[in-house]
């Protein structure tokens, strides 16, 4: 059967994460939604496996991504199966229920059959666009924002879970409905960071990014430095995202044309 609802999920030791591959009513986005249980002959519930669900912090819009925290610890080598169910498209149309497996272990988790295999390298890339909210479920006023001025599309795909050590020579591009102000382009309005993924807590630790734009295109380039010891920038051959890091770009809500 094809998989309607999930494009890939990921489980780990602190998160699971998941990537729609449709819209999803965000009101539809709530704990009772995502059942765990054992994957065994007779399955047993775990109870309040996750945090209580925040959709303004843990769900990306852009990308289609959420993040569930585990609030239980699992027993370890054990097959376990995340029921997600009766969540909404865009339309209001029940989705039907579409199941993530997986087997826990003391450190990590073993990630689901679902799981995108790009590559063996475990990275991520998020863009975090606080430049516009468009949906209004979000309960955002965005009056006194542009709506013709917002993000139309970004590479590599917002959310990925693999991303290569060299992918694109370290830029990231941001497509924009409109060209942004060149008094935008600093590393002030977008910030480039990463964070060790570990199983103990891990900060945010900002990066020398560089900021450019097309010459006439609405792109901006956003380029992480090398890991030399000497950083460069946008070569092939180098070393630019890290194992076992994640990485994000915030995009200041001032940004604008």
């Amino acid at each position: 059967m094809a998989l309607y609802l999930i494009d890939n999920a990921t489980v780990s030791v602190n998160t699971v994460n998941i990537k729609f591959g449709r819209t999803i009513k965000i009101a539809s986005l709530v704990n009772a939604n995502f059942l765990v249980y054992t994957d065994a002959a007779t399955p047993v519930q775990v109870s309040s496996p996750f945090r209580v669900i925040n959709t303004i912090t843990d769900y990306n819009q852009i990308s289609r991504t959420l993040t569930l925290y585990w609030d239980v610890i699992l027993s370890s080598n054990i097959d376990y199966v995340i029921r997600v169910q009766n969540l909404l498209d865009s339309s209001g149309m029940t989705v039907p229920e579409e199941r993530i497996t997986f087997r826990s272990q003391t450190q990590s988790a073993t990630p689901s059959t679902l799981q995108e295999s790009k590559a063996t390298v475990l990275n991520e890339i998020l863009i975090e666009d606080r430049s516009i909210r468009a949906d209004i479920e979000t309960g955002y006023q965005i009056l006194a924002k542009n709506p013709n001025f917002y993000i139309e599309s970004i590479s590599p795909n917002n959310g990925d879970f693999y991303i290569a050590n060299d992918e694109n020579n370290g830029r990231v591009t941001i497509v924009f409905s409109s060209r942004p102000a060149s008094n935008f382009l600093t590393s002030k309005y977008f910030k480039a960071q990463r964070k060790k993924i570990q199983k103990t807590p891990s900060r945010w630790e900002t990066m020398p990014a560089q900021v450019s734009m097309h010459s006439w295109k609405p792109d901006l380039y956003i380029d992480f430095p090398s890991t030399d010891a000497t950083p460069v920038y946008y070569i092939s051959n180098k070393t630019y995202f890290e194992t076992g890091y994640k990485y994000r770009v915030i995009v200041s809500a001032e940004v604008g044309i």
